[in-house]
Parts: structure tokens; C-alpha cells; sequence
């Protein structure tokens, strides 16, 4: 090997060491669980039904059907596909689910939802009876982690393996000297070999600090701009409640539980009271299940579910246990003001548009921008926003702000802004512009101000 082939492995295995680097992320095979989680869980479960149908098998149930070529169809538009008729797979589907639109995604490309179907056909074996979705949320990605792993490990060796090659190289140097009676050159410095190195190859040490620089730049601002940012969060409580259960199947209204949200600007939580209105007769699901969690609320109130009547002391007052704590899912900093009655009694808002399908939840959890946008087809009557942002974040309340339109007039159905109303017809200036355009937003009645949240 001359000192000029060795140069080339150097500098191939130098850029090699950036490449991997900086650009693995870009050039791995598409995460199917992590795409599923992100665009499927909502509405559909690996091997059962649920508001979709099992995606396990349906790469070969649609191949069985002859169709395979608008598997990718259907699932980037339904809607267009079942416009064109020539899907009679399509067909079914949508009138064994009642009609419903399934969410369009026009931005999945083929590989990717390969993808997602070949996770769904090899899915890791169950450890525990948990609910739909629950596997993924709030905790660390193990092969996303793997195949971290298995990179730094490469960039490692290829970094090894440049500096042995430049090693080699300054050894045939001196010896290629010896050999024609040179000088051997005096041993430099680190600093004065990198120096040297530098001005000899400049344009190609350009081309790494720019690489290096911008590569760094891109992370930090990635990482910048996750601070505070806690979609897909379910921390774990003492009591493991269900609220597929009880607002789910037994229809429970939110308020029931929550019953400071129109009243105040916290939502509120259950006091142990207010669970012991049902749960001093009922001990048991229907099922059987629940008595343990159950069982923690009877000892937090000091009731005896035996004599079915509370444990007092020698002046009547009940014994209680121990309070339950429960963990907060939703966490606005503390510069943020935000008023639960002034957009659930005032804005009409619904449950929906911040915190997702609660009747599909087990312990309380903090939804994603997509779970909350594949509402909308599902419940064209509650006025759902279509947003980008994500969750809890400034951009995602502007966004709300700027697209969530108000119902002002003097037929206005909350006279909150009947009044608005009244007061906009002194300003013509302004009235002329809103009668123009036919819309109110939160946004054109001050929705922006920074006051309104900070202050």
C-alpha cells in the first residue's frame, strides 16, 4: 500500500465516520411500531378489532382479494379510492365499519406502510393484560434505542480505523524517506500536525467544519425545540382508574369527576368522597376485577367494605387512611395562565380538543396533535380544530386561536358574546372589517395579546 492509497482510506473512512454520524437517522428502514403508534393506535389494534379493523394480516387479506396494488391507495385516501369504484375490497371495508371515512394519509410513502403491516404481522408477544396503546406510551423505544446503539458503535470503529490508517500512513513516510536516503522528517506536535493538515487541505477541512457545524446546529435546535413538549405522557398513579370504564361504558359525564371545570380554572380532581358515592356499594366490577384498586380507595376514606359502614373512633369522627395522590398528566408552566371556564363555559369547547378520546384511556394521559385530528371525521358535530402544533405548546394554543371561529351577534347562543357584540357596533372600524369577512376568531377578539396568558 503507497502513501497515496492510504490517503484515500483515510479520507473515505473520514467522511464514512460524518455520514454515519449525521445521516443514519435519515437512511434507516422505517420504524413500524413508531409509525404505527404515531398514525394508527388511535383507531386501530394489532390483532382485534376495534374502531377499525386488525391491521395484522391485512397486507394478505387484501392480496387474497387481488387487490394488493390499492393497499397503498387506501390507505394514503379512502375517500379517493372509494370514488373510483374499482376496489371492491375498499367497498366492503367501508360498509362493514358503518360508513365511517377512514383518516386520510397522503404522506405515508409505500415503505412505510410496509412497514407499519409488517409490525402489525410480527408483533413482540404480550407481557401483561394492558390497554390498547398503552405499551408505547411513556417509555423508551428499545429497537429506536438498538439501532442508536449499533451506530455510535459504528462511528466508533471507523473512527479507530481513520486514525490507524493515518498512523500507517506517517509510518511509510519515514520509512519510504529512509529508504531514499531523506531526512527523516522531526516529529511534530498534535497541534502542528492538525495545523499542517489544515492548510495542506483546506478546502476539505472547510467541508467537515461545515458539515460538523450545521449537522450540530440542526440537533441542537431539535432538541431546543422538544424542551417542554410532553405529548404521549401517562404517568403512573396509586390507584390504576379506568377511564374507559367509567366514561366509556358506564357513560359517567366528565363532569361528574371534574366538577370544577366550569367554574374555575382548574379542572379539578375527584375527592376520595366523590368516588365513595359509587364505590361504597359497588366493591367489584361486573367482571369480577377491580376490587384491589378499589379496595385502596375504602382504606384512603376509612371505610370497611365487610360491615359496609366507616371506621370511627370513640368520638365518631372517621378513622381515614392515608390520602391518595394522583400524578398530574397536563403540566402548563407556571408563567402560563389558562382558564378551564372560560373555554368550557364560555368558548364551548370540547373535552375532545385538548385531551383527545378520554373513553379510550385507561390511566390519564396526555393525547397527540394527530389522535385529536382523526377526531374530526369521527365527530363532525363538536367542532374540532384541525391543528400541526404540537400539544401544550405556545404554537399549538396560536394555532387554536387563530382557527377556532366564534358564534358573535345579537342572536349570539352565550350572551358573553352578545355582549361582544354590542360593544363591537361602537367601534365601526372594526365592525366593518368582521361584517366583511363574515368571521370572529379568538384571535380578532384579542386571542393573541400576550397579556391574555401571561401576565
Amino acid at each position: 500500500m503507497n502513501i497515496q492509497s492510504v490517503k484515500k482510506v483515510s479520507v473515505i473512512c473520514l467522511l464514512s465516520v460524518i455520514f454515519t454520524m449525521f445521516t443514519g437517522v435519515v437512511m434507516a428502514q422505517p420504524d413500524g411500531k413508531q409509525l404505527f403508534k404515531n398514525n394508527c393506535a388511535s383507531c386501530h389494534k394489532v390483532d382485534k378489532k376495534s374502531t377499525g379493523p386488525a391491521l395484522m394480516g391485512s397486507k394478505q387479506r387484501w392480496a387474497d382479494a387481488g387487490e394488493t396494488e390499492y393497499l397503498y391507495e387506501w390507505v394514503n385516501n379512502s375517500a379517493a379510492l372509494l370514488g373510483t369504484g374499482k376496489s371492491k375490497r375498499a367497498a366492503a371495508i367501508f360498509a362493514e365499519y358503518n360508513k365511517a371515512a377512514m383518516t386520510a394519509f397522503p404522506t405515508l410513502t409505500k415503505e412505510e406502510i410496509d412497514a407499519i403491516l409488517d409490525y402489525a404481522d410480527t408483533p413482540p408477544p404480550p407481557s401483561t393484560d394492558v390497554a390498547a396503546g398503552s405499551d408505547i406510551i411513556g417509555e423508551t423505544d428499545k429497537d429506536s434505542s438498538g439501532s442508536s446503539m449499533w451506530l455510535i458503535i459504528l462511528a466508533f470503529t471507523l473512527i479507530v480505523v481513520t486514525f490507524a490508517a493515518l498512523s500507517v500512513r506517517k509510518k511509510i513516510a519515514y520509512v519510504a524517506a529512509a529508504q531514499n536516503g531523506e531526512d527523516v522528517p522531526e516529529e511534530k506536535t498534535a497541534t502542528e500536525k492538525l495545523g499542517s493538515w489544515i492548510m495542506k487541505n483546506w478546502l476539505f477541512a472547510l467541508v467537515i467544519f461545515v458539515v460538523l457545524l450545521f449537522s450540530g446546529l440542526a440537533d441542537g435546535l431539535t432538541r431546543l425545540a422538544s424542551i417542554g413538549v410532553f405529548e404521549d405522557y401517562q404517568p403512573s398513579q396509586m390507584v390504576d382508574y379506568d377511564h374507559s370504564l367509567h366514561a366509556g361504558t358506564m357513560e359517567i359525564d366528565c363532569r361528574y369527576c371534574h366538577n370544577s371545570v366550569e367554574k374555575s380554572k382548574h379542572a379539578g380532581l375527584p375527592t376520595t368522597n366523590v368516588c365513595m358515592n359509587c364505590h361504597a356499594q359497588v366493591h367489584e366490577s361486573k367482571k369480577g376485577t377491580g376490587k384491589e384498586e378499589i379496595a385502596k380507595l375504602h382504606a384512603a376514606a376509612g371505610y370497611d367494605a365487610d360491615k359496609m359502614a366507616y371506621n370511627k373512633d370513640k368520638n365518631g369522627n372517621v378513622i381515614q387512611g392515608d390520602p391518595i395522590i394522583w400524578n398530574k398528566a397536563h403540566n402548563l408552566p407556571d408563567h402560563v395562565f389558562f382558564s378551564h371556564k372560560q373555554h368550557v363555559n364560555v368558548g364551548k369547547i370540547d373535552c375532545m380538543q385538548c385531551h383527545g378520546d378520554v373513553k379510550s384511556y385507561t390511566l390519564g394521559r396526555v393525547s397527540t396533535t394527530q389522535e385529536i385530528n382523526a377526531l374530526i371525521d369521527k365527530n363532525p358535530d363538536l367542532g374540532i380544530v384541525e391543528l400541526t402544533k404540537p400539544i401544550l405548546t405556545m404554537g399549538w394554543c396560536i394555532e387554536c386561536h387563530d382557527k377556532k371561529e366564534i358564534e358573535v351577534g345579537p342572536s349570539a347562543a352565550n350572551p358573553y358574546y352578545q355582549e361582544i357584540h354590542n360593544r363591537l357596533t361602537l367601534r365601526p372600524d372594526v365592525y366593518k372589517k368582521i361584517k366583511d369577512d363574515g368571521v370572529v376568531t379568538v384571535k380578532e377578539l384579542g386571542g393573541w395579546e400576550c397579556a391574555k396568558c401571561h401576565y
